[in-house]
């Protein structure tokens, strides 16, 4: 178990009461609400105050409470934004955003894509299945029903294979 001292000496009183720069929040906040305001864990919290990287005091009680004024030192907080997180946790809210959008982006284009290709790929083979048919019907066919075939058999195939250019 570690040793905890408190930062300061100074024991607030009437301090938790509304504060309204800061739309009305407490002053004061506990661990536990510090935490949720800066959207840290509460252990997050815990370890930068035990680190000294957070001050705090002790209240009435003994129990540890930061000044809102020392969450937006930190930059945990947009000063005169109650309950908004900042500084750091908006920066990295930020860019996780951002990287989401991204992966959703390319995520689309890619689908996009594939399905462009299950597209050409099943004309392909539409086509392919037409002209099987087709050549199956000349091998059977006369002569002349034959040559018929074979010309409409080239048209067919011409148009389609323009229609993928």
């Amino acid at each position: 178990m570690s040793k905890r001292r408190p930062v300061s000496d100074h024991t607030p009183t009437p301090d938790q009461d509304p504060d309204p720069a800061h739309g009305g929040g407490p002053r004061l906040l506990s661990l536990t609400e510090a935490a949720s305001a800066t959207g840290l864990s509460r252990k997050a919290i815990e370890r930068r105050a035990d680190r000294g990287t957070l001050r705090f005091v002790h209240d009435d009680r003994g129990l540890r409470v930061i000044p809102r004024a020392e969450l937006e030192r930190a930059g945990l907080l947009d000063e005169g934004t109650p309950g908004v997180g900042g500084g750091e946790i908006v920066v990295w809210r930020d860019l996780f955003e951002r990287e989401r959008e991204a992966h959703d982006k390319t995520r689309e284009l890619l689908t996009d894509r594939a399905e462009d290709e299950r597209r050409r790929s099943d004309q392909a083979i539409a086509r392919a299945d037409r002209l099987h048919t087709d050549l199956a019907a000349i091998a059977h066919a006369g002569p002349i029903r034959a040559m018929r075939l074979r010309r409409q058999a080239r048209r067919q195939f011409m148009a389609g294979a323009e229609d993928d250019a």
